[in-house]
């Protein structure tokens, strides 16, 4: 069970409970409550025509340069980069449409989006997180095409989770009885498609779920280990963050040689040409 302060965040009281909690049509005025269930249906029409109609355009504009996949990939993954930004701009749409605007503030993060390379943890209080989220993403330069989000397998055959297997996200299955494959398996992910597609930021949950299902079994398993007390945020799943940090974190000079990608197959046949001639050099010269 959750402490008492946090159990009265997640009560009833004021007319206030935690973000994700209570649905805005428990809320407002009879007037408003009536509005929304009028305009719920035109909006949620909105919603699905803009993705549907997105998904078709997406794969319209990536089927004529599919030749250039294994020729010329980094022309590919340029294109199918923008896409994956504008779908992320549709889907950012929802939210403005529905009077919401998005204002950061605090440190400057250009460097961080334009030089760096970003493992982001966001704390996960209700499905909004994912438009808000992308709506911040628009002025972050490449990072925006070049994000990998991890998501749970029961989005991967919706639209936007095919749009995203294509782009390279990857889908986790959750359990105790997937957990070790699973960590296994993004590795293997990581190692595959982050740096060969020049990645920037990678974007985890690391709760597992909404704050409000988590709050107490969080709590309880940090009273029975001896972690911090939180009251606003659970308890972050550390085995995909460690999985991600051991494979695309930074490395010191006694580890593994530095991880390159390779832009185009064009490099790898050049440099493949030159260690056969330099063979070729020193038995000559022997």
């Amino acid at each position: 069970m959750c402490d008492e302060q946090t159990q009265k965040l997640l009560d009833l009281a004021n007319g206030q409970r935690p973000p994700g909690s209570r649905l805005v049509i428990e809320q407002g005025s009879f007037a408003s409550r009536l509005w929304w269930v009028v305009k719920a249906p035109f909006r949620t029409l909105m919603c699905l025509s803009l993705v549907t109609v997105f998904f078709a355009t997406y794969f319209g504009f990536m089927l004529p340069v599919m030749w250039a996949r294994t020729v010329w990939p980094r022309l590919y993954w340029f294109v199918e980069g923008k896409l994956y930004r504008w779908l992320q701009s549709f889907i950012a749409y929802w939210g403005y449409t529905a009077g919401y605007d998005v204002y950061e503030y605090g440190d400057d993060v250009t460097t961080y989006y334009r030089d760096e390379r970003v493992l982001m943890m966001c704390n996960h209080q209700s499905t909004a997180d994912v438009p808000t989220l992308m709506t911040v993403l628009q002025n972050k330069g490449v990072a925006s095409r070049k994000t990998l989000w991890l998501m749970d397998i029961m989005f991967r055959w919706t639209p936007f989770g095919i749009i995203g297997n294509n782009h390279g996200d990857y889908f986790i299955q959750q359990g105790k009885s997937t957990r070790e494959k699973e960590l296994v398996r993004l590795k293997k992910h990581l190692h595959d498609v982050f740096w060969d597609r020049d990645r920037r930021w990678v974007i985890l949950f690391p709760e597992g779920g909404f704050y409000y299902k988590r709050v107490e079994s969080s709590q309880s398993y940090g009273k029975k280990n001896g972690f911090p007390h939180l009251l606003y945020t659970t308890l972050p799943r550390m085995g995909a963050v460690k999985a991600i940090l051991e494979e695309v974190g930074p490395r010191t000079v006694d580890e593994d040689e530095p991880r390159e990608r390779s832009n185009s197959k064009l490099k790898l046949l050049k440099d493949t040409v030159g260690a056969i001639r330099e063979k070729k050099y020193v038995k000559g010269e022997a």
